[in-house]
């Protein structure tokens, strides 16, 4: 859904202050754009440079994350206009790849959708000019994909309704018996851990996963349909957490994190069973000057800056290397990166099976879950 802010924009001179060795990489073609733009400007004719780059940043705490952590250095050291537009979605980009009116340079996408359109609608990375050799290679799912973040699901359990219990596993989640009461899920079917989370509680092993039984995984998740509650919006799961409403919850680490340290839930857990999950960024094909956009990926895989992110927005880098050891301490066991216990129940979510069977999954979700 679009939202209803404005767009920034972020204008800086062609002088490029680098302070890193990756920076310094920003490139020969943005100094040759700069020394263009200078070279008209002594001639005595000319309009400023147009070159600019947009970014699809989803708005909210994350855009403003995203924009200081990213846009405003990148802009800063570049000389590259970037221009904000926070809104995220991907029906705007398959329109616009589809009319061959792109737009739209950059957009950090779920990993599955990366997955699922890399070489229809996005460009393959170009690895001459983006570095992920520090990403961990486990989220290296497609071609197309430049990791930006993890995020888990994790489950939470209410301390108020369970003291001195820890339900946190998916055996624990799928077992009404010994912990009674409301579980709440995510209602989006894609790509939505439930359905893992199933297969364990029904005995498969974590090296068995994929490819996901299906219909065994929506058999087990019937079993506790009269006890679901479902949670659209990550903001709608911090509120049930927060009031109470519900007494086990598989929410995003990060909104687990808020509805804790900002509202006082009365939750703890995240050290069972979670999922991880990751944004990549992405480059719809159709764009202007793909390599300058792929600088711009390059500059975000920084492990410096990375790590910055994460004090701003409580979700994991993907690189090695990035320095974690100042977070607050309060966060820290929210995260998998922070928390060798959380880390020690992670399975990383395979979005290439999602990429692939994500119409089966949204089909049997409407039919089962949906009323």
């Amino acid at each position: 859904m679009a939202l209803d802010i404005p767009i920034y924009y972020y204008t800086v001179s062609c002088v490029t202050s680098p302070k890193s060795s990756r920076n310094r990489r920003i490139s020969a073609m943005t100094t040759l754009m700069c020394a263009c733009v200078l070279a008209t400007a002594a001639c005595g004719g000319g309009d400023d440079s147009d070159t600019s780059i947009t970014f699809m940043s989803g708005g909210g705490s994350y855009g403003d994350a995203l924009r200081e952590t990213f846009m405003t250095p990148y802009s800063e050291e570049s000389g590259v206009e970037v221009v904000e537009d926070p809104t995220l979605s991907y029906a705007k980009i398959q329109t616009q790849v589809e009319a061959d009116e792109v737009t739209t340079d950059i957009v950090p996408a779920e990993g599955y959708w990366s997955v699922q359109n890399c070489g229809s609608l996005l460009l393959p990375l170009d690895p001459e000019i983006v570095d992920t050799s520090e990403v961990d290679p486990a989220l290296l799912q497609d071609e197309c994909g430049a990791p930006l973040l993890t995020y888990s699901t994790a489950i939470y359990y209410n301390t108020e309704t369970y003291p001195g219990e820890s339900p946190d596993t998916c055996v624990d989640f799928f077992d009404t018996g010994a912990f009674p009461g409301k579980r709440a899920v995510r209602s989006a079917a894609l790509p939505n851990p439930l359905v893992e989370c199933a297969l364990l509680a029904d005995g498969v092993a974590v090296d068995q996963l994929y490819p996901l039984d299906l219909e065994r995984a929506m058999a087990k998740i019937a079993t506790i349909e009269d006890d679901l509650v479902f949670w659209e919006a990550g903001s709608d799961s911090e509120t049930l957490m927060a009031n109470g409403e519900v007494d086990l919850i598989m929410a995003w680490n990060g909104r687990a994190y808020a509805a804790v340290a900002d509202q006082g839930a009365p939750f703890s857990g995240g050290e069972g069973d979670s999922f991880l999950i990751y944004d990549a960024l992405v480059v719809p094909k159709g764009v202007s000057d793909p390599d300058a956009v792929m600088e711009l990926i390059d500059f975000m895989m920084d492990p410096e800056r990375q790590a910055e992110l994460t004090t701003r927005i409580p979700y994991s880098p993907t690189v090695e290397g990035a320095d974690l050891a100042d977070l607050p301490e309060e966060l820290q066991p929210f995260l998998p990166a922070t928390n060798p216990e959380m880390a020690a129940g992670t399975v990383v979510q395979d979005q290439r099976w999602w990429a692939e069977n994500g119409s089966a999954v949204a089909d049997a979700w409407q039919s089962q879950l949906v009323t």
